[in-house]
């Protein structure tokens, strides 16, 4: 008998137990392992753009491996690459952002350092529901209370007064706001983040703007938190759905200087830094992002307004028409199955792999987010089979 065999004899740290992790790397493996016995698979689980980064970014981080550009980086990121995004937010938002406002860090990990460095076990965070996953997974580990603020697919999915007012009631220590969000696709409006701000820093309260899909916004203006910093303010985004380069692991942090010293102390504590070729090749995309970008912009909007029109007129399915990104959030409650059931029937049957709902909350049960930046004949093709077994089902409560 193998160690692997055998169970651990030692328990795990209390963190240690509440690792969740994120359900749609789980679902990617079950859908792999079908990949490996020979069966195509339809990934619509994963925000993993499939378009081709551009060239620029590719032949730097080439450039720079064969200049062995292979050692460490500052513990804070690149200064070329944090100077090249000051530079970027300067010119956006009129306010002097310098290097010290910036931190390079994997935008996942950012979210987890957030949290880390501003709330203790047992404080209170608030989450306009539905959430990304790494956000409760995140508040998991840490020991968080969430307080789950939900928002409604009557409105699209949008922010309002309302659901401010109940997320700085709960008196928490951090609030997360998500916009453009990941999974509806709403984008917030100016004056709706505008007040959280303004409440959130009257009140003390820690706020993560995670704008990473912001600049994908196609079908409202993208106003960002950057535009009105304030010292309790975090604004989070990535370089891997702007530039297509997920595995790249490289996002970015604006905020007050001290935090940025705390963000750097933390990737230094947790990972060192990050590769050295890799940011160099994000500092070559700078260059021509706004081109690029409006190029998947493009491509998100028509995608996704394709996949959304046949969702919608599928009889059973129902989702709100995004206005960022490339994910759908949809209703499945009238086909007869909860989410996890539903996913599973979806994989065996149809090979084809989506994210269940209550991934971003534990009351989206009903739903499940379906990402369109792959392929774009494959995507139409599951959404086709997802449509498929909806249809199949009927509507009739099926015991999952």
């Amino acid at each position: 008998m193998t160690h692997a065999s055998l169970p651990t004899t030692l328990p795990f740290s209390l963190r240690g137990q509440h690792l969740v992790g994120q359900e749609m790397f789980k679902v990617m493996e079950r859908a792999q392992k079908l990949e490996r016995q020979g069966k195509q698979v339809y990934h619509l689980e994963l925000g993993n753009p499939r378009m081709a980064p551009p060239p620029d970014i590719v032949d730097a981080t080439i450039e720079a491996i064969r200049a062995k550009h292979v050692g460490y980086a500052p513990m804070g990121g690149l200064l070329e690459l944090r100077e090249a995004v000051a530079d970027r937010y300067r010119h956006r938002t009129g306010h002097e952002y310098e290097a010290r406002h910036v931190a390079i860090s994997p935008a996942n990990l950012l979210i987890s350092q957030f949290l880390d460095l501003t709330c203790n076990p047992r404080d209170r965070l608030a989450l306009f529901t539905p959430a990304f996953p790494s956000y409760w997974a995140a508040a998991s580990h840490i020991g968080l209370d969430v307080i789950a603020v939900p928002l409604t697919a009557e409105n699209g999915f949008h922010l309002g007064e309302a659901q401010i007012d109940e997320a700085v009631a709960a008196r928490p220590k951090a609030v997360i706001v998500n916009s453009a969000n990941n999974p509806t696709g709403a984008v917030y409006t100016r004056p709706m983040l505008e007040l959280l701000a303004r409440r959130c820093e009257e009140e003390r309260i820690w706020l993560l703007s995670d704008e990473t899909y912001g600049e994908l916004s196609f079908g409202w203006p993208f106003f960002s938190l950057a535009s009105c910093p304030t010292p309790q303010a975090v604004v989070l985004s990535s370089f891997s759905k702007l530039f297509s380069i997920p595995g790249y692991r490289t996002g970015y942090a604006l905020a007050h200087p001290d935090v940025i010293n705390k963000l750097a102390l933390s990737t230094s504590t947790l990972i060192s830094c990050l590769p050295l070729f890799t940011q160099l090749g994000c500092l070559a995309g700078m260059s021509v992002m706004e081109p690029y970008v409006e190029k998947v912009r493009s491509h998100c909007n028509r995608v996704t307004a394709a996949c959304a029109e046949a969702i919608n007129r599928s009889g059973l399915l129902r989702c709100a028409a995004p206005e960022s990104g490339f994910y759908l959030f949809v209703d499945i409650s009238a086909v007869g199955l909860e989410d996890m059931a539903f996913c599973r029937r979806l994989l065996d049957s149809h090979q084809t792999a989506v994210t269940p709902g209550r991934s971003f909350g534990p009351a989206w049960d009903t739903a499940i987010r379906i990402a369109t930046c792959g392929q774009e004949a494959d995507v139409m093709e599951g959404v086709r089979r997802v449509i498929a077994l909806s249809q199949e089902l009927g509507g009739i409560r099926v015991a999952a």
